[in-house]
């Protein structure tokens, strides 16, 4: 069985990096893109077995490369996890259709709610 990989969009440094010794610990892979376009450009040419996704972005926002993403058609199926401090449920829900389940707010989850989210979804 190969190594399952996650592919974290993610501005902030200290955040992507506590993911990627979190995941390493749990024996996944990690892809790592600080901006938007580095994400949709990762996701399609790497396609991960996850995608966490913060909504502010540097240059195009979670919601343009949500949409980005969802255009390809190996990105139509992809699980995407979206990890976000400022945006509402509702704000998100009107952006992008993506179950309430497959949002985390921050610092609201804890890594052990992440680690399970991650687990249930890369395994399903």
């Amino acid at each position: 069985m190969s190594k399952k990989t996650v592919l974290i969009i993610e501005d902030s440094p200290y955040l992507a990096e506590s993911l990627v010794d979190m995941l390493t610990i749990k024996e996944y892979g990690a892809i790592v893109a600080a901006n938007g376009r580095d994400g949709v450009v990762a996701a399609l040419e790497q396609q991960p077995d996850l995608i966490l996704l913060d909504i502010r972005l540097p240059d195009i926002d979670g919601y343009e490369v949500y949409r980005r993403i969802r255009e390809d058609k190996w990105g139509a199926k992809a699980k995407i996890v979206v990890l976000t401090a400022s945006e509402s449920i509702e704000n998100i829900s009107k952006n992008i259709d993506l179950p309430k389940d497959y949002v985390l707010f921050k610092p609201d989850w804890s890594i052990k709610d992440l680690l399970s989210k991650i687990e249930a979804l890369v395994n399903d």
